[in-house]
């Protein structure tokens, strides 16, 4: 009985040291209430001449289509596809609809 008594003390007290002390020390003087439109955080820093060099560079490399990862570009001048006849293909499908409709064979 005694031992009922100790666990539901202890339980009690680790429920109430919890919601007590749930928020860490960086959470507890966040701000709750927004403005739609206004920014009520730390202002950016300025970046310097280097860091913006640096960025440039890194979006010139995202945009031109560099390999990167693993792939390689493909050689200028070869498809990777073969050449299709498109009236082939236009006759196919129109092959297949007359089917699909039951005015055609195969």
């Amino acid at each position: 009985m005694w031992v009922r008594q100790i666990f539901k003390t202890l339980v009690i007290l680790g429920s109430v040291s919890a919601v007590l002390l749930g928020c860490r020390a960086e959470e507890r003087d966040r701000f709750v209430y927004y403005e739609p439109g206004k920014y009520k955080g730390k202002p950016d820093s300025v970046l310097s001449q280097e860091q913006r060099k640096i960025l440039r560079q890194r979006t010139i490399y995202q945009g031109t289509g560099m390999a990167s990862g693993g792939g390689m570009l493909a050689s200028p001048g070869k498809s990777v596809r073969k050449p299709s006849n498109r009236n082939d293909n236009l006759q196919k499908l129109k092959n297949r609809v007359r089917v699909q409709m039951g005015t055609g064979t195969n």
